[in-house]
């Protein structure tokens, strides 16, 4: 079951949703159980799914699209990029990048950090003669350290694999493994500062955002930029909220985003035009959700879970087995490079069915992987982010692939290595 999913990547005629579905209902029927009894584990699955994880990404994704039309984080990053006139060196674009795409992450959708950040950076990129290559990698390293916000779809995910863990302690847990992304970052400024001087390109720049211009996003009917204020308080409080953590999340986005459409939107035809067009995303969302519950439904109710650690625990040495969580970890980015995402996803089961026999958590066994899983996946073809960000950016997806899979498949061992160090991974 798991081999034919994993193959199945490869068919882009498949949409995944649809493939974890159908897959281990075809392997459950082929193992003699009923039409109620696959019925019967799948639907336990999915009501489970939704209750720990699901209500809270459906009403953040409503909310974070509703924002992102409303231009709040163009507005946002447009006016810090505009802050800086006169010099500027190569190490301060670098760390604007890095921070804006943090930034940008905050929507929880890597394509969106991308719009956002890449439109208006291009044209500094393009006179500094930086290579945007290397650029793309110093934004997703900075991207995939904020992909533990328990709204993302990485945490939501991984939740959900690791046994129903709530979002909200799972994002805690990731915390100090997000903080251990830092140093790294650093390191690649460093790196890549060093290979831009070998190039012999500039290394500073005069920078007049008021002549020069930054690329704006053109304008949007939805756009909201005489509300820009009233969304950020609204944003700022709704971080605030979660932090407290006092309130469930999913109630706190409800609320958020029925207040951001009253404000924003209340003419029922401009309400109606953003939900078209927030819509699929969402649809995609809670597909992948039935998805991934069905698949895990039937991998764990059919007892596959249990003799797959079993077979682990008694074939492979023990010196190895209490391991093997941060090895497959250590090894991800070279993995995904040339496979889908969905074979790593896909072991979590196992991995945390054998992480338990040491006394691991869920949370233990899943936490090198969610931060270090999106980094990974910035260096895949089979990502549709690298498509978006490749595109905005003006550069061969292969080349980049090629350059990424090596800076970041060393960048993913050192932040392990660090977290090891400091406790965050045990």
């Amino acid at each position: 079951m798991i081999v034919v999913v994993i193959a199945s990547g490869f068919v882009k005629r498949l949409p995944t949703p649809l493939v974890l579905c159908l897959v281990p209902i075809i392997c459950a029927l082929t193992l003699g159980y009923s039409i109620p009894e696959i019925s019967d584990m799948a639907l336990k699955q999915i009501n489970s799914s939704l209750q720990t994880a699901g209500y809270m990404i459906v009403f953040a994704m409503i909310y974070f699209n509703m924002l992102t039309k409303t231009g709040m984080f163009n507005t946002l990053i447009g006016g810090i990029i505009k802050l800086f006139r006169g010099t500027i060196n190569i190490y301060a674009v670098m760390a604007i990048t890095s921070i804006l795409g943090a930034i940008g992450m905050l929507t929880a959708q890597i394509n969106t950090a991308y719009l956002i950040l890449f439109p208006m950076m291009l044209p500094i990129y393009k006179k500094m003669q930086f290579d945007r290559k290397s650029v793309m990698i110093i934004a997703q390293t900075g991207i995939a350290s904020m992909c533990f916000v328990p709204w993302g779809i990485a945490v939501v995910n991984s939740s959900m694999f690791a046994g129903g863990v709530d979002p909200m302690d799972l994002s805690k847990r990731l915390i100090p493994v997000a903080l251990c992304f830092i140093p790294v970052i650093v390191l690649q400024w460093f790196y890549f500062a060093y290979e831009h001087k070998k190039n012999g390109r500039p290394m500073k720049i005069e920078w007049n955002s008021e002549t020069e211009g930054v690329q704006e996003e053109a304008a949007s009917a939805l756009a909201r930029p005489q509300l820009f204020w009233f969304n950020l308080v609204l944003f700022l409080g709704v971080i605030a909220m979660l932090v407290w953590n006092k309130v469930p999340s999913y109630m706190v986005f409800m609320a958020a985003a029925f207040i951001t459409a009253v404000v924003n939107y209340p003419k029922p035809k401009e309400y109606n035009k953003l939900l078209n067009e927030v819509s699929p995303r969402i649809i995609n969302t809670v597909m992948m959700l039935i998805g991934i519950s069905t698949f895990l439904g039937i991998l764990n109710s059919t007892g596959m879970v249990g003799e797959l650690a079993n077979t682990i625990v008694t074939n492979v040495p023990t010196f190895m087995t209490r391991y093997i969580h941060i090895i497959l970890a250590m090894l991800l980015v070279f993995i995904i490079r040339f496979l889908p995402n969905k074979f790593i996803n896909s072991m979590y089961p196992v991995l945390i069915s054998v992480g338990a026999t040491y006394g691991l958590s869920g949370t233990d066994v899943i936490a090198p992987f969610v931060c270090n899983m999106s980094l990974a996946t910035g260096s895949s073809p089979f990502t549709a982010a690298t498509h978006v960000g490749t595109g905005l950016m003006e550069i061969d997806t292969t080349e980049y692939c090629n350059k990424s899979a090596v800076i970041q498949g060393i960048s993913n061992i050192l932040i392990l290595v660090i977290a090891l160090l400091f406790g965050a991974v045990r």
